[in-house]
């Protein structure tokens, strides 16, 4: 599922460039479709979203799943080079769905990069004044010959922060990735970007409790029913965890349409990773065509590789593994596409970091002359344990600002970046501040209370450089497409709509959302903690004989050194702290590391993805 292209204000474009670019791409087993023409070459896989179409006026190619659009009259492709060719770039607003698009306008020489608002599919480039090369994935870029692949040691120093690495970087110089919301245009003067949606928290509609939690149940289930209309439902199932999301997903499609809807779950032996007792519950309560599967140690570690290949940029989030064996079991069972049920949590207010913040915001909301009179007396108390040092601890952790509140257990947080980063890493990313990142998205939130900045936050980068990714990428590699109902825009737009003391009141979470899916929901799946598909990849780093020599192995091997992203003695330290830990902290610190030098083996030692 990927597309792929060339244009330039002089240098001819080659037919074997783009068929390298097209065959280092995910899709490379499928059919492809190009066009090479002096100036400018486009190649699209034709896959069931991927579409390619050339007219007088412009060349389009897209990796498009566009709600309403009915492929038996119109691919993706030709409906967007008709608006296109009437609106102009303003076209993008009536696209519905996820999408990414490349548009050529031969009368212009305009070339028109876009994604959909959430990146839910993603779109990288690389140029200068001379040419501009673009494709799904970074490889395709170097595959082309035309650009040079060096790693951004800054996005490398991000990743340590965020795990991944955030949007608009990728981890090779001079490659870009198209933010959501975003289109870029490029013509022989220059580019230009231009944010045609975002996330707004205007919180003016004042209607009763009561009201909104129709009107949101409403809306969920016009989002799934667009997303899901055109599908044939015998080979469509649901990613089900047990959760609010996913569980609501399936009671939502089973009302809409003749059950039983297929549902995957993956468990595991682990109590605390394992939420199958409420995947079961849900399961049953709709009466849905059930499968699950259990992942284990050796399972897990025999595709950690093809996993580490999948993602041209480092990515430590270990839960793509559960949900590349959820989305292989679904493939396995015969299915094409799955419902996913990721952005509930951003949209409504359902992690568990958002009632911690609300603990802190009782604390400012505490009179400025009450604090002062407060502070003195818990903070100058020589007393560091018991009920003054849990005050102490408080008071200060309410004090800070966020995101530094937000990201205290971060890495490169907990751990001062000398102690951790190699002797030539740039501690301070290129900025002089670490989270120079998260702190630019919280500013620019277009939001009013605090609980709204960070929903903000967790959309650019929890949801967007995280967790769509992990979805779409492994589920990708399992020969599997997601769709993710509740990032309908449109009921985005609702849920920003909503005040903020109706998706967090009292240290509830989710107070609408639960309320508009009592009659949906079970008891049970409404008040469980979320899990979600986690790994206990900590656990396993320092039981299992296995994990724990192949990680050694990895990480103590002086080859893993000459890259100089980090310092031996400070992996040495969590190898040490891990086995004296009760908790998978160290081991899933450790895990960072594993991913990154895993990475750098099998996508920067070699010269091109192909070679």
């Amino acid at each position: 599922m990927a597309i792929c292209g060339i244009a330039t204000n002089g240098a001819v474009v080659k037919a074997y460039e783009l068929e390298a670019m097209q065959a280092c791409l995910a899709d490379q087993s499928s059919s492809r479709e190009y066009r090479a023409l002096p100036h400018i070459g486009m190649s699209s896989g034709l896959t069931p979203s991927c579409k390619f179409w050339s007219s007088e006026g412009v060349m389009v190619a897209c990796d498009a799943e566009l709600s309403g659009q009915d492929d038996r009259k119109e691919n993706a492709a030709e409906t967007i080079a008709r608006l296109y060719l009437a609106d102009g770039p303003s076209f993008i607003h009536k696209l519905r769905g996820a999408f990414s698009v490349a548009i050529w306008d031969y009368r212009t020489r305009t070339l028109m990069l876009a994604v959909d608002r959430f990146g839910i599919k993603r779109l990288c480039y690389a140029e200068r004044v001379s040419e501009i090369v673009f494709a799904t994935q970074p490889r395709a870029i170097f595959a082309s010959g035309r650009f040079v692949k060096n790693v951004d040691l800054s996005a490398i120093t991000e990743y340590f922060v965020y795990n991944v690495v955030p949007v608009p970087k990728t981890a090779f110089e001079g490659v870009s990735r198209v933010a959501p919301g975003e289109y870029v245009l490029w013509t022989d003067k220059g580019t230009t970007k231009t944010r045609y949606w975002d996330m707004r928290y205007p919180e003016d509609d004042r209607r009763s409790t009561h009201a909104l939690g129709e009107e949101l149940l409403s809306r969920m289930r016009a989002a799934v029913q667009a997303t899901s209309a055109d599908l044939d439902l015998s080979r469509t199932g649901c990613f089900l965890s047990g959760g609010t999301d996913s569980s609501s997903i399936v009671g939502l499609l089973t009302h809409l349409y003749t059950p039983p809807i297929n549902a995957f779950s993956i468990g595991f032996s682990e109590d605390r990773f394992n939420e199958l007792e409420y995947a079961h519950l849900a399961a049953k309560h709709f009466h849905a065509r059930h499968v699950e599967g259990r992942l284990g140690p050796k399972d897990a570690r025999g595709v950690v590789d093809k996993i580490i290949a999948a993602y041209d940029e480092p990515f430590g989030n270990s839960s793509a593994i559960p949900t590349y064996w959820c989305a292989k079991l679904a493939r396995e069972h015969g299915m094409d596409v799955l419902l996913a049920g990721d952005g509930g949590d951003e949209l409504f207010g359902g992690n568990e970091r958002y009632r911690e913040e609300q603990i802190f915001d009782f604390y400012q909301r505490i009179p400025k002359a009450a604090r002062g009179l407060i502070e003195p007396i818990v903070l100058g108390n020589p007393l560091k344990i018991g009920v003054f040092g849990k005050a102490q601890n408080y008071i200060r952790r309410s004090n800070t600002g966020n995101p530094e509140r937000y990201c205290r257990w971060r890495l490169l947080k907990r751990f001062a970046p000398d102690l951790v980063l190699g002797n030539d890493m740039p501690f301070r990313n290129g900025h002089s501040d670490l989270l120079a990142t998260m702190r630019q998205h919280h500013r620019s939130a277009s939001a009013t209370s605090e609980l709204n900045r960070l929903l903000y936050v967790d959309v650019k980068m929890t949801l967007g450089d995280d967790d769509l990714p992990k979805v779409t990428q492994t589920a990708e590699l399992a020969g599997i497409r997601v769709r993710f109902p509740y990032l309908d825009h449109e009921l985005a737009e609702f849920s920003g709509r909503l005040p903020a003391s109706l998706k967090v009141r009292f240290l509830e979470k989710r107070y609408l959302f639960k309320r508009a899916t009592r009659n949906l929901l079970l008891e049970a799946i409404l008040k469980k903690k979320k899990h979600g598909f986690g790994l206990p990849i900590g656990f396993w780093l320092k039981s299992d004989p296995q994990w724990h020599a192949w990680a050694k192995e990895i990480l103590y091997d002086p080859r893993t050194y000459q890259r100089g992203y980090f310092q031996r003695s400070f992996v040495e330290e969590l190898f040490a702290n891990m086995q004296q830990d009760n908790t998978p902290y160290f081991g899933d610190l450790l895990w960072v590391f594993l991913v990154l030098e895993l990475w750098h083996r099998q996508h920067v030692e070699v010269a091109t993805c192909c070679a």
